[in-house]
């Protein structure tokens, strides 16, 4: 199977031969980055920023101060990780960005054993500040945090002392890289920043965007590979052909029980920047935009109705049952993105490298 970093650059889009059917925004790029990219960005470094500072207090109170800070904080940052993973394009996808945040799948466990490496050498000089931007993308982000605070013993379930100094030291480091990661998007989307003036603007003479037409491409992009992301790279492999055959370990994030709720955050996010985009329709092609909104509203409402452990819900038919429901509403709104939203726009899709995998 082609791995995930590649089939993800692989999605091509191009601009179709035939007029578009719906229309678009004048300044399409405006309503995308002001009613939706830029609000995300800005939560994610707000949430982030949080974070370091709920693992420094809680790191410097040798474990006295209330876990729940830090696991609210954790929640809160994954949440807004969730509505900004999809937009992989442009500054998330420019230095390494995307993996510096979630080095995932990871289904060769390199972020396990580099952490596991790290934590035994003790290195100070590894978790200066800075210092992690410098390392495998790996042991920087959100992946490598859920692991020192959730694994077994893992931070928040044996609280930092004596024993665990470092490994505290190391899960500030990360939160405080995963900050600085997120203020750069913050950056880079905003109005001075380079990417944001050409997205909002585009122009003949930019080098990134030179018409409306190709901003709208971006963005149809963005939901036909974030849809198939969820689904083929999140949800099938976890639940395999039967409830007997599901593995809950092959979920992103289920360490911390974050799985289910970041998946309905993402779709959640994904409707939402569909909203921001303002698209009208001809008469009797209203339903596209219908059909669309609803199938992702009916994906998460699946999923906000999940209130048990990964493992208990794969084990439990009826659980199963609910997320291959899910996955199968995933294809039917993916389906919809490329075979009536993107033409409607005068926009293609061309091949995947993961169709038919």
């Amino acid at each position: 199977m082609l791995k995930t970093k590649q089939w993800i650059s692989a999605a091509v889009m191009v601009i179709a031969p035939w007029p578009a059917l719906a229309q678009a925004p004048s300044d399409l790029g405006k309503h995308l980055a002001d009613g939706y990219a830029r609000p995300a960005v800005a939560k994610l470094a707000e949430q982030a920023d949080h974070l370091q500072q709920a693992l420094k207090t809680w790191c410097d109170s040798s474990g006295q101060a209330d876990v729940k800070g830090v696991q609210q904080a954790f929640a809160g940052t994954m949440q807004a990780w969730a509505g900004v993973e999809f937009l992989r394009f442009g500054p998330l996808v420019q230095g390494n960005r995307y993996e510096k945040l979630a080095f995932w799948p990871d289904t060769r466990g390199v972020m396990q054993r580099q952490v596991r490496a790290l934590l035994a050498a003790a290195d100070p000089a590894a978790v200066a500040p800075g210092a992690l931007a410098s390392r495998s993308v790996a042991m920087q982000g959100l992946p490598a945090l859920e692991y020192v605070l959730y694994d077994t013993p893992g931070l928040v379930k044996s609280a930092p002392g004596k024993d665990t100094p470092y490994a505290c030291s190391y899960a500030v480091a990360v939160a405080g890289n995963v900050a600085a990661v997120s203020d750069e998007l913050q950056q880079a989307w905003s109005p001075e920043g380079e990417f944001g003036r050409q997205f909002t603007a585009p122009a003949a003479g930019n080098d990134l965007y030179r018409t409306q037409q190709e901003v709208a491409a971006e963005a149809i992009k963005a939901l036909s590979t974030g849809l198939q992301f969820a689904r083929d790279v999140k949800l099938l492999p976890v639940l395999g052909d039967s409830a007997q055959a599901a593995r809950a370990q092959r979920a992103a994030f289920w360490r911390s029980g974050s799985t289910v709720p970041m998946l309905a955050a993402n779709i959640k996010g994904m409707r939402a920047f569909y909203d921001a985009g303002a698209y009208r329709y001809p008469k009797g092609e209203e339903w596209i935009g219908a059909s669309l909104t609803g199938e992702l509203d009916r994906a998460a409402e699946v999923l906000d109705t999940v209130d048990e452990p990964l493992q208990q819900l794969l084990a439990d038919g009826a659980g199963w049952q609910r997320l291959a429901l899910v996955g199968l509403i995933l294809k039917n709104a993916k389906d919809i993105v490329d075979q009536n939203f993107a033409p409607a726009l005068g926009v293609t899709i061309g091949f995947n490298a993961l169709d038919g995998d």
